[in-house]
């Protein structure tokens, strides 16, 4: 009898080993297949640019020049995304020397269209916008010409750089595309190409 168990035992073995080695890499091939996954969500949720202007073809504005006072112009601001975006505010670039034109605040206006003036605005809070959603911004460009006669090249600025936070933990900066342009000449230079 003990005999016929050990043999019976000494049978089993090879097929419990093989058993558990198969279990071991099953195990294996689904925890490799969970890191990529998570890996490839992770990356996707890190590169999430859900902002997005409504707008076909790309107007250019030529603000005319006055020392210290900008120039203001409204877009519409769309979440094509699947999360609901809350836009935290404007990532102003640094002025540069002049010639120079660029975004340095976000404002809010209570009128929802973009053709509306944008003498009634407010300062800009935090907003968020589910997906499909869109709001109306105002954006404040501050422009800057030498003091120099002469010569002075174009210069343009056509996108807005947005800080915005989704899915409470992530946060990011997206260059958003403007539906048009604001081309600063100073005196006598070639118009600038957007």
């Amino acid at each position: 009898m003990e005999n016929a168990l050990v043999e019976a035992f000494g049978r089993l073995a090879p097929r419990a080993a093989y058993a558990l080695k198969f279990a071991a890499l099953v195990v294996a091939a689904i925890l490799v297949v969970a890191a990529v996954a998570a890996a490839a969500i992770a990356l996707w949720l890190r590169t999430y640019a859900p902002l997005d202007t409504s707008g076909g073809g790309k107007t250019v504005f030529f603000p005319a020049y006055r020392a210290g006072k900008p120039f203001v112009a409204s877009f519409t601001l769309h979440n094509s995304g699947h999360f609901t975006a809350t836009v935290e505010g404007l990532s102003a670039a640094a002025p540069e020397s002049p010639p120079w034109v660029g975004p340095e605040s976000l404002l809010t206006t209570a009128s929802t269209s973009t053709n509306a003036p944008v003498a009634h605005t407010r300062p800009f809070r935090p907003l968020s916008l589910a997906p499909g959603d869109t709001t109306v911004l105002v954006v404040r460009f501050r422009l800057a010409c030498p003091s120099r006669h002469g010569r002075v090249p174009s210069v343009f600025a056509d996108s807005v750089q947005l800080r915005y936070r989704y899915l409470h933990w992530f946060s990011r900066t997206q260059t958003v595309k403007l539906p048009f342009a604001v081309t600063l000449r100073c005196v006598g230079g070639p118009l600038a190409k957007p």
